[in-house]
């Protein structure tokens, strides 16, 4: 790998290490730090990875050194990238993974590559390593659009972490790694795991600096309930179980809509590169971070709760790609049954629940009494069989779902969602 196109790039300020003996009392001293730096155990038992986030509260000066870590890894990223983009441009050779980062321990020879741990720049290689692997995927796949990796610009890299929690220490509610002053604390609004961390990525938003740790935790199995459910999902409400209650779509970014309108209106009216336009932005930014929130909390709790009262959750495997591109795509994106799919799959493996998904063809056609299918439009939002069967239409597709999931006619096998 060229050496120019890195090293001109990483530009920041050396900061002074922390003394071996000042970190070893911090050590010894903090119960989290003694627990989330001890190797797991080894066991049979059943667990499963969960990320855990939290705002960090740098100081102005930790603030500089984690915009400047940024950058340098962003510029790290697109010169891998030129790096690759060149080797086969001008001799047919395709660059590795492995071997970029056999390259990069000899550029951290010099001081501008070991300003920061080599574990965060491989984060880098390796995340740039993940776009051609998604690029040969789509390729090969022949319908989606290839889209090869891009050169980021400033406004599109929000991010840097490690892959493995190595170099970096947690020592308390502080985390600690070189090219930071100090450590960085931590909003601990909930407890750590009592385990090692995996790893972590720290992300930059609107509100300031987050990072997120994973942890492999056990699973925590609840008490049987005994009750099976099935769920049809929809748009007039978010979910209708078997039992007929029916859950509320709260239409988050719908009710937001006016307020969205009215920000990006006042973006799409500033001159671009001006002080007006940037806060304009930052204000649309934390409009659509509040619908985003509002949302997600909303299916935290329905899918906490489905979790929590049932033993088996059957659900429909619908093909939200498709739906999204149709004349309802706007309410299907509000509605996000793909994330509530998704978090009912990883709460449901960490409670020791069961997620059964069934082939959605024909759940709102058929009669859930006599098994007839009777194709109904649409807007037929009652179901009426000749056998005497009257529900509603959603209630009686939720019933079909359950029966299918106990027949065991699923259309593929059961899905583990492992992050939160």
């Amino acid at each position: 790998m060229s050496c120019t196109p890195l090293l001109n790039k990483t530009r920041l300020g050396t900061v002074a290490r922390q003394g071996k003996r000042r970190d070893a009392e911090r050590l010894a001293a903090s119960p989290i730090s003694n627990a989330s730096n001890r190797e797991l155990p080894e066991t049979e038992l059943p667990s499963l990875v969960l990320t855990y986030k939290y705002r960090l509260l740098p100081t102005r000066k930790q603030h500089k050194a984690l915009v400047g870590i940024l950058e340098s890894q962003r510029q790290l990223y697109n010169g891998a990238l030129e790096h690759r983009i060149g080797a086969w441009q001008k001799a047919a050779k395709t660059v590795t993974l492995y071997s970029q980062m056999a390259e990069l321990v000899e550029l951290r020879s010099e001081p501008e590559f070991s300003v920061l741990p080599s574990n965060l720049q491989r984060w880098t290689l390796r995340r740039l390593d993940e776009a051609y692997q998604g690029f040969f995927r789509r390729v090969k796949a022949k319908g989606e659009k290839a889209g090869f990796p891009r050169f980021r610009g400033k406004g599109r890299w929000s991010s840097f972490g490690f892959a493995e929690f190595s170099g970096i220490r947690l020592i308390g509610k502080r985390l600690y790694f070189k090219g930071i002053g100090g450590g960085l604390r931590m909003h601990l609004h909930r407890p750590l795991p009592d385990a090692r961390p995996l790893c972590c990525t720290f992300t930059r938003d609107h509100k300031g600096w987050s990072v997120c740790l994973q942890y492999r935790v056990p699973v925590a199995a609840l008490p049987k309930t005994g009750k099976q459910t099935g769920i049809d999902f929809g748009l007039t409400h978010l979910a209708t179980l078997s039992t007929g209650e029916q859950i509320p779509n709260p239409r988050v970014a719908k009710r937001a809509e006016s307020e969205l309108r009215r920000h990006q209106r006042a973006l799409a009216r500033c001159k671009k590169g001006s002080n007006r336009r940037k806060k304009a932005k930052q204000q649309l930014a934390r409009s659509h971070a509040r619908v985003k929130s509002g949302r997600r909390t909303y299916l935290h709790q329905v899918s906490a709760k489905l979790v929590r009262e049932t033993d088996v959750i059957v659900i429909e495997d619908l093909n939200v790609k498709g739906l999204a591109g149709s004349m309802l795509a706007k309410a299907v994106h509000d509605a996000s049954w793909a994330a509530l799919r998704q978090m009912l799959a990883y709460k449901a493996e960490k409670a020791g629940r069961e997620v059964v998904v069934v082939d959605p063809k024909y759940t709102s056609q058929t009669c859930p009494d006599c098994g007839i299918i009777a194709k109904k439009k649409l807007s037929e939002r009652t179901h009426r069989c000749d056998c005497g069967c009257v529900l509603d239409r959603d209630h009686a597709a939720a019933k079909v779902i359950l029966q299918r999931g106990r027949s065991g006619s699923r259309s593929s096998q059961r899905e583990v969602f492992a992050c939160a």
